[in-house]
């Protein structure tokens, strides 16, 4: 039985050494998830308690009676801990811990010299009850704010905690089941005892993965802000340099937002176009013209109509556009999709369905889906509204125009999804209107 104890508590150190060990991995911002200095220092008297239990019988009794002393000071901290998750933690709350705290260790001090194997298993069971039914408390008021797994997991088996040293404890009364040693215990004070310890490394495990599930969501948040940070910096670029207004944006924006929806209501590239997919298209849209920052003022706010040459190096924001947003995509960067949609827009919004457009001249399917709805959203919006080298277009004769170059330039199946949209789109020119 010694033997087991020993084997038991040493896989329980190196258990919690590991927990530990996660801790002291994390370097800069990310050790913000252990900022709460209760956690650390709970991790460690409770590591150095299970080292005590494991090594006491060859170190002897004043290194079992520091690893209880521990085992409660490890237990206190997680259970200032929950009371810093709830809130709830105040100088009386930290006060009433230390004397808990002081208080058992005394008592366990004294009962080491004077008292008998089964006052010290009460002892420890009540100080460690106390602190248990604390947690409890903590815990289910923080349920009604935060209902993660792990905290609904952690009331339950402080529950069970509790249960087993109650009755470990009421076991206890029976001196014949206990023959005063801790390692001569019988099959069931044994079994409560050990499933009181495990019960405790749950919830060190438990209270783990809470912290990194937030820090995760944490660090979601923060890559989604920058993301969008860095998105919003371009379009407010694109913008500078080109000759299109705020509203140009809302209205393609909500164009490719009905067309794609269109679509997925239809069934057809239902696998692309999911839920999440047609926003991140949207969100990607008003970088379509990225590339224009490239392009000298002479040519890009030229009132009239260019030159060939001037044509042709207009021709080249396409391509600039992508390697703009291109550059801005980290090396091995995850979850970059809006990103990914807005580097494929802006290189192929210019390709046509039939194989006629630039840069690459591709053709059908071999153009980005991104890239084929942002096509026919800008051209519409270019036809209806005012250019300095074109007077616009009526909706009707934007409407033939599109349907006329249906299979031309723009994907047929996207062309009867704008059949469907029209008087939609009639509706987002007007509501995003320029200002005269």
């Amino acid at each position: 039985m010694q033997l087991a104890n020993q084997t038991f508590y040493f896989a329980i150190f190196i258990v919690l050494v590991g927990l530990m060990g996660r801790f002291l991995a994390n370097r800069d911002d990310d050790r913000a998830q252990f900022r709460v200095i209760y956690w650390p220092i709970g991790l460690i008297f409770l590591a150095a308690s299970m080292l005590g239990y494991a090594t006491a019988p060859w170190a002897g009794k004043i290194v079992l009676a520091l690893a209880n002393i521990f085992l409660i000071a490890g237990v206190a901290n997680i259970s200032l801990l929950f009371s810093v998750w709830n809130g709830a933690l105040r100088n009386s709350s930290r006060l009433v811990a230390l004397a808990l705290f002081v208080s058992a260790s005394l008592i366990y001090v004294y009962l080491h010299f004077f008292g008998k194997t089964q006052d010290r298993i009460h002892l420890m069971n009540v100080a460690l009850s106390i602190f248990c039914i604390w947690q409890i408390v903590s815990l289910s008021q923080l349920l009604k704010k935060d209902n993660a797994y792990q905290i609904k997991l952690l009331i339950g088996v402080e529950f069970f905690q509790l249960g087993a040293r109650i009755i470990r404890s009421l076991l206890s009364l029976e001196e014949i089941t206990h023959p005063g040693t801790l390692y001569q215990e019988g099959g069931l004070a044994f079994a409560l005892r050990v499933a009181a310890i495990l019960s405790i490394v749950i919830i060190c495990i438990l209270i783990t993965n809470y912290y990194l599930e937030k820090l995760w969501h944490e660090y979601r948040r923060s890559s989604h802000a920058i993301e969008d940070g860095m998105l919003n910096s371009l379009n407010a670029l694109s913008m500078v340099r080109d000759n299109e207004t705020g509203n140009h944006i809302l209205r393609t924006k909500n164009y490719v937002r009905a067309l794609a929806e269109r679509l997925r209501s239809s069934g057809a590239y239902a696998d692309e176009l999911t839920l999440k997919a047609i926003e991140n298209i949207v969100k990607a849209a008003p970088l379509h013209d990225i590339g224009k920052v490239g392009i000298p003022d002479e040519i890009l706010k030229k009132p009239g109509s260019l030159t060939d040459d001037e044509w042709q190096t207009m021709k080249t924001h396409a391509n600039l556009g992508k390697d703009v947003l291109s550059a801005a995509k980290l090396k091995d960067a995850k979850n970059t999709h809006v990103l990914d949609a807005a580097i494929k827009i802006a290189g192929g919004h210019h390709e046509n369905w039939d194989g006629s457009g630039y840069p690459l001249g591709l053709k059908g399917e071999e153009i980005p889906l991104p890239a084929r709805l942002m096509s026919l959203a800008d051209t519409y919006d270019a036809l209806v509204n005012e250019r300095v080298y074109k007077k616009k277009w009526s909706h009707e004769e934007a409407c033939l125009e599109i349907i006329r170059l249906k299979g031309g330039r723009f994907d047929p199946r996207i062309v009867e999804a704008f059949i469907q949209e029209k008087d939609n789109f009639l509706r987002i020119s007007e509501l995003y209107g320029d200002l005269k």
